[in-house]
């Protein structure tokens, strides 16, 4: 641990060393942009060293794109530039890396040469130890007024060296990211369903080939989730080592798949014996590079996989076109779908091995063509259902009317005959029955996937704690039910004491580990699954109280104050104590109609317990506000 610590000190005096030079251009920072893209105000360098080492002196070139790209490398990538803040007031950012594949990131921030802080982060590293819990490497970096930084940042990839760098206002992020969950819970959403489809029609109707679907679209979806970071941050975030092999290992799942759907099909057509034979080798061979992705470098398994990839699309491909040449225009579903892949991919290798620019990401080309093949098989799967269904209704026309035909000659075979027709009849009743239940429980699965994803989007990403949309949803549905039915509604709002002097003394880090042990402590103190903490902005926090009188309100806020009193909140940076202010109000005490007059009394409150010292609780029963 000596050693270590040592190191770290020898390498933070030869940053400071290097960074005695000048840049090519720098930015200033303009308040009117919650996003700025930091990639035209960047220098590189390359060296064969560690990230973890000094950066090179000389050799800097100024990067003449609006995004890092620079392919299949893995020696280590330095960038470097300078951030000004000539405001009066001192500001806090994030600054986003974009890429969640890269396995080792280092960033330094220096202020007037001297090294501020470091953070060494990538995803050979466990997830819950980043500064902020996001799928991409997020960092806070705080400006002093009149303030200037230099940031550095290290990278070293097995990976193609390809990210965006942008810096956020912290409020424009948090929008971004709201708005980015409602997307991602919609793609979830609408291939979530049409797993539990397949997987409920495999399990129902005993189909293979409605199996496959279900790993088909399995793997993908878990592909995609691996290189959004989505897998890494709710998955598997205690297990680096596999995000570090995940989407090779399901590509190559995929693939295989693929290859024995693609056989199945053929199967059932009885089409063309030659290229079953070859898709079940293909998809052996598939099931083959999932060893071999362990064994081989990620950057010889990117290569295999794309080949592999792109030659078994080529084969549904022509496999579809045979099959229309020779008149077979069914079970074309899966050929049209794999071609719209096929399309995806060569366009991912275009993006991934040349320096071509796209516009489109490697993640969006799979999202669109994941979405039109669903698309595609859902739409098949309902005409093939129709299909059935006029298929049984002119087997069941056809027997009324041989029933009619017999019914002229042959009066006493007619009851006989009658009775079969109505048991016939039953039984397709009891098919469409069965049919209708099994559309019933796929859409209730939906529905509450839907509602689980909706949830997601209710939570705060820093504390863990439902957000501040989410706290005007319920204290509006809230006061209306306590109007309705004549109860009581508590409302407790606190901030942290001195907040700024724990992020100047401790850093932004530790900051945010003492905003979340504050909101873990404040949730443990409620009782009733009704009660609930929200993140109210910033340090401050908000308690609502449904049927809550104002004695046991003031009594439960004594209560957080004194447990966030004893807590010895460990942090990268040391222990830290802190202390809370509050302030009670509740619709009892006064003629409350609309939220913000609750809200209002409760931050006079508040502003009253810091006005006469801090770390106390004030309510309405003490305080006439």
């Amino acid at each position: 641990m000596t050693v270590t610590r040592a190191l770290h000190f020898v390498l933070l005096i030869l940053v400071t060393i290097v960074t005695s030079t000048t840049y090519a251009s720098s930015l200033t920072l303009d308040l009117d942009r919650g996003k700025t893209n930091l990639v035209p105000y960047l220098e590189f360098n390359i060296s064969t060293a560690g990230p973890q080492e000094a950066p090179p002196i000389e050799g800097w070139s100024q990067l003449q794109s609006n995004q890092v790209k620079f392919g299949f490398d893995d020696r280590t990538y330095w960038f470097r530039t300078q951030i000004q803040n000539n405001s009066q007031y001192p500001l806090s950012f994030y600054l986003e890396i974009g890429n969640p594949l890269l396995d080792n990131v280092s960033v330094y921030v220096l202020r007037n040469g001297k090294v501020k802080s470091v953070q060494h982060l990538g995803d050979q590293q466990i997830f819950h130890h980043r500064p902020v819990l996001h799928e991409h490497f997020v960092l806070p970096i705080s400006f002093l007024a009149d303030d200037e930084l230099e940031i550095y940042i290290a990278t070293q990839t097995s990976g193609t060296v390809n990210f965006p760098v942008f810096l956020w206002q912290k409020e424009t992020f948090q929008s971004h990211q709201d708005y980015k969950r409602l997307l991602d819970g919609i793609f979830l959403g609408v291939i979530l369903a049409s797993i539990f489809a397949y997987a409920f029609t495999a399990l129902y109707a005993r189909s293979k080939t409605s199996a496959l679907d279900a790993v088909l679209l399995s793997s993908l979806l878990l592909t995609v989730l691996t290189l959004n970071g989505l897998g890494f941050h709710y998955l598997w975030p205690g297990l680096p080592v596999v995000q570090q092999h995940a989407s090779l290992l399901l590509a190559a799942i995929a693939i295989a798949s693929s290859a024995f759907l693609a056989k199945e099909k053929i199967d059932e057509a009885k089409s063309n014996l030659l290229a079953s034979r070859s898709f079940f080798i293909t998809g052996i061979a598939a099931l083959c590079l999932v060893p071999l992705c362990l064994w081989m470098s990620y950057q010889a398994g990117v290569y295999l996989v794309t080949a592999v990839a792109i030659l078994i699309c080529c084969c549904h491909v022509y496999s579809g076109v045979w099959m229309v040449k020779h008149g077979i225009n069914e079970e074309q579903d899966l050929n049209v779908s794999v071609g719209i892949l096929l399309f995806a991919l060569v366009f991912i290798a275009i993006n991934n091995f040349t320096a071509t620019p796209l516009p489109l990401s490697n993640l969006a080309l799979l999202e669109i063509a994941m979405l039109l093949m669903v698309s595609i098989l859902s739409v098949s799967a309902i005409r093939k259902q129709l299909q059935t269904s006029e298929q049984l209704q002119q087997q069941l026309e056809q027997e009324r009317a041989s029933d009619e035909f017999h019914l002229s000659g042959f009066e006493a075979f007619e009851s006989d005959k009658n009775t079969s027709t109505f048991e016939e009849d039953e039984d397709l009743r009891q098919k469409l029955a069965e049919q209708n239940l099994e559309l019933q429980v796929t859409l209730r699965e939906l529905e509450d996937r839907n509602t689980e994803l909706e949830k997601l989007n209710t939570l705060d990403a820093l504390s863990g704690i439902h957000n501040r949309r989410h706290f005007d949803k319920r204290i509006q549905a809230e006061l209306r039910r306590a109007r309705r039915e004549l109860t009581p509604l508590s409302l407790i709002l606190f901030d942290i004491d001195h907040f700024k002097k724990v992020n100047d003394t401790y850093g932004h880090v530790a900051g945010d580990e003492v905003i979340r042990a504050v909101a873990l402590t404040s949730e443990e103190q409620l009782n009733r699954s009704t009660d609930e903490v929200f993140r109210y902005g910033g340090e401050e926090f908000a308690i609502l109280l449904p049927n809550t009188e104002p004695e046991g309100a003031a009594k439960l806020a004594e209560k957080v104050r004194k447990a966030i009193e004893a807590l010895n909140i460990t942090t990268s940076s040391g222990t830290v104590n802190c202390t809370v202010s509050l302030g009670v109000s509740s619709s009892k005490q006064a003629e409350i109609t609309e939220p913000n007059m609750l809200i209002d009394l409760a931050d006079k409150a508040l502003y009253k317990a810091k006005q006469t010292g801090r770390n106390k609780t004030v309510s309405q029963l003490t305080e006439e506000l």
